[in-house]
């Protein structure tokens, strides 16, 4: 065999198998990963080129600065987060360097450039979007935009965790799943 068939025949496999090792890496973050629930906004629009699907901007976009944590370009840090009475995840803490832990999620964060005491960070999570079936995505449309002008209305993101990794798999609108809310009224 040719070294440029070799060379091709890597190429290949490397297309399929970096793609199929993300989705391989989210499924174990489905399978095996801690649920914990984020107090969030839900604002819902609509992007023709990335399909229907709701904004999901968690509440909590600040916390305690770590030691070091620069106030110019974001960085990775790692939150530990830690779960009230009501069952709501906050951030405990932030951390630079990793750190392990069931609770533990990668955020980007940089320092609150106009706290003159330094000890404000923002941190930007790593999801802000859940995908919905294209059949039941206009309904959801209604039901958001009917429930979030009640200002007591709690949504809510259902987040898995795993070795700093996360996936969004539902939103909650006063505890109940977004997809059974909308199935309910979609045939």
């Amino acid at each position: 065999m040719k070294p440029a068939w070799i060379i091709f025949a890597l190429a290949a496999l490397a297309q399929w198998f970096v793609p199929l090792f993300g989705v391989w890496q989210h499924e174990q973050v489905i399978a095996r990963g801690v649920t914990v629930k984020i107090r969030c906004f839900a604002p819902d629009p609509y992007d023709p080129l990335r399909g229907r699907y709701l904004a999901v901007s968690p509440r909590e976009t600040s916390a305690a600065a770590p030691p070091g944590l620069s106030s110019g370009e974001p960085v990775p840090v790692w939150a530990t987060l830690t779960s009230a009475e009501d069952g709501l995840a906050t951030i405990e803490s932030l951390s630079l360097e990793p750190v392990a832990g069931p609770t533990v999620i990668r955020l980007t964060a940089r320092r609150n450039t106009w706290d003159d005491d330094q000890g404000t960070a923002f941190v930007r999570w790593p999801f802000d979007r859940l995908y919905l079936n294209e059949r039941i995505a206009p309904e959801a449309d209604r039901v958001m935009a009917e429930r979030l002008r009640d200002e007591s209305t709690v949504v809510v993101a259902e987040v898995r965790l795993l070795d700093g990794r996360a996936v969004l798999t539902d939103v909650l609108i006063d505890g109940k799943p977004i997809r059974e809310i909308v199935k309910q009224k979609v045939p």
